[in-house]
């Protein structure tokens, strides 16, 4: 259980002090009554039944918790700390998205949670679409080991997301074309468009125009050929390659145009933020973990971009698991995180489960995971893929599983009054307008997921044992 330290009265306490104090400590109590509750009424696997022994399962979530720690909204206070540590510490293991490059708020947590939880980290994904983000995975030692075994994932050569908008290039200055004679290019009608302060024009949409066949480019300057060693192309007497131009000049197929650098945009990708995957033992389980923060994107393009991610994800785990499971029958891969999935019939839940994935049963009658448990951003799979070798005693049967509503307890929504004094920006005498959105800074804006799994699997094994010795017997 966690330590509250910080909770106790001291002489130097001003009476707000001492209300904050008081106020977390009751709530912190509503919190653990409320998770009681909580898996009290869980979504029940349906070959499980309700009363089954607690230590036989493990319990394994995913959260993702608003940028975890930046400054967007100010930093968490040490009351919502308390709360994320509460409810941390109703799991055997969790894998949190958004860990921020700091990592002594998350060093707070785990001095909160006790010196037998511990955490494997990521570095930062740089870049725009990283945003300086890590992936984590924090564990109850007297529950859970790691098997020293953890790595980023990384998609190999001609197995990469491909750009929805396709290999393209820029030019600085712009692209000069030039059409076929009698030709205008023009798009379609009814853009979304604004008109800024200057009073100029622009589009408020990303727009597609198609080009008439024959369309030529004037490449830039600083532009060449490249032809590939041990390319067959005409040589001539003095050893040189030769090219005669012609009105429409055709390279031989081993011959690339390469552009000044910088010019090409899109072409394969790797994963926006790089998932990451550890191996863990729970009993007799031994479970391979692959934590993951899909790209969100917008739009048409968007939406294809975190299908890709999620379809070449369960590709990688899928020639992995099936790799792995030939020397090692007892071991099984699950993938968990934010895969950013609209809902349970869209084309992203579709790409998850696929290459042998499944949503855990419990898990597939829960709500959704963000704070209108309406979206379905959360997901956690299981891969069922089979091995050539015969799986041993253990398997991986889910039992309980769900989504925590913790702002039924803290932070509430008629609660605005006692935390406005609290919502002060940063070096500013002005306070954030929204406590609804202020409150997810503190939390977040999503709500944890979990699922538990049988880890005892004795019975089964010493029934293995005592038949295998009768047939010996003869008896």
């Amino acid at each position: 259980m966690p330590f509250y330290p910080w909770l106790r009265p001291d002489s130097s306490d001003t009476p707000e002090t001492l209300k904050t104090k008081r106020r977390t400590a009751h709530k912190l109590k509503a919190l653990r009554d409320a998770f009681k509750e909580h898996v009290a009424a869980a979504s029940l696997s349906s070959s499980e039944t309700k009363f089954s022994d607690p230590l036989k399962y493990v319990r394994i979530a995913t959260w993702n918790i608003r940028e975890f720690d930046a400054p967007s909204y100010g930093y968490r206070s040490r009351e919502a700390k308390c709360y994320l540590a509460e409810i941390i510490a109703n799991f055997d293991l969790i894998a949190l998205q958004e860990i921020r490059r700091d990592l002594g708020p998350l060093n707070d947590i785990k001095n909160l949670l006790g010196p037998n939880w511990s955490y494997i980290a990521t570095d930062v994904t740089e870049g725009k679409a990283g945003n300086e983000e890590r992936m984590v995975f924090l564990f109850n030692r007297n529950r859970i080991s790691f098997r020293n075994v953890a790595g980023e994932l990384t998609l190999p050569a001609g197995q990469q997301v491909t750009d929805p908008f396709g290999d393209r290039f820029k030019i600085e200055g712009g692209i000069k074309l030039e059409l076929p004679e009698g030709h205008v290019i023009t798009s379609a009608a009814g853009l979304k468009v604004a008109t800024s302060a200057s009073g100029l024009t622009k589009v408020e949409e990303d727009v597609e125009i198609s080009l008439p066949a024959g369309t030529k480019i004037v490449l830039p300057p600083d532009s060449f050929i490249r032809v590939a060693k041990n390319s067959q192309v005409p040589i001539t007497s003095d050893k040189r390659i030769n090219i005669e131009a012609n009105s429409t000049l055709i390279l031989p197929e081993a011959a690339e145009i390469v552009l000044p650098p910088n010019s090409m945009v899109g072409g394969p990708q790797q994963f926006s933020r790089t998932p990451f995957i550890a191996s863990f033992q729970a009993g007799w389980l031994k479970i391979n973990l692959a934590t993951v923060h899909i790209y969100y994107g917008s739009g048409k393009e968007g939406l294809e971009r975190r299908k890709e991610e999620i379809r070449h994800l369960t590709q990688l785990l899928a020639e992995r698991g099936s790799r792995d499971n030939d020397t090692d029958a007892d071991s099984f891969f699950i993938v968990l995180g934010d895969f950013n999935i609209v809902d349970t019939t869209h084309e992203t839940m579709n790409a998850l489960c696929t290459n042998d994935f499944v949503i855990p049963e419990p898990l597939q009658r829960v709500p959704g995971s963000n704070v209108k448990q309406d979206k379905f951003y959360d997901q956690i799979a299981l891969w069922t893929g089979k091995s050539k070798r015969r799986k041993t005693y253990t398997k991986i049967e889910p039992h309980r599983a769900g989504v925590f509503d913790y702002f039924d307890v803290v932070y509430r929504l008629d609660e605005e009054k006692v935390y406005r004094p609290f919502m002060s920006k940063p070096n500013s005498n002005e306070s954030y307008s929204s406590y609804e959105n202020w409150r997810t800074y503190q939390m977040s804006d999503h709500l944890p997921m979990w699922v538990e799994f049988r880890v005892d699997f004795a019975e089964e094994y010493l029934a293995d044992i005592e038949g295998k010795i009768q047939e010996r017997l003869g008896e």
